[in-house]
């Protein structure tokens, strides 16, 4: 894995765009998707600058470079960039307020797993 996956997938995870990204590094999407593809470096200052957008260090960047060089490419994530959003505006919310997301999406599990029964017994008839 080289360093531009490790930005895509660190971008990925945080459920941004290359816009958001690219915006607070102070360059532009193509150029970031360039980076990202593998098919262009970044200099130093944008490395770190782009580093500091995702909220890391570039030698945390390196580490994963590192420990990914002899490992198969990780599984795309079945999330995508929503689990990141969902932290993000989670986190964002007072601890009583978490705790009400937390009982909503057991609601919602409860829920789907009843209408799932019923389409079971729907289909059944």
């Amino acid at each position: 894995m080289k360093i531009g996956a490790v930005l895509k997938l660190r971008r990925d995870d945080r459920g941004e765009t290359l816009e958001e990204v690219a915006y607070r590094a102070g360059t532009d999407a193509s150029n970031l998707s360039r980076i990202e593809r593998g098919t262009q470096q970044p200099s130093v200052g944008l490395l770190e600058a782009l580093a500091r957008a995702l909220e890391t260090r570039v030698s945390d960047l390196y580490l994963e470079v590192e420990r990914t060089q002899h490992m198969p490419d990780p599984p795309v994530s079945r999330w995508g960039g929503e689990l990141a959003r969902l932290q993000r505006h989670v986190k964002e919310l007072t601890p009583e307020n978490r705790l009400l997301v937390v009982e909503f999406c057991k609601l919602l599990k409860r829920i789907q797993r009843g209408s799932g029964e019923a389409d079971k017994v729907a289909a059944d008839d």
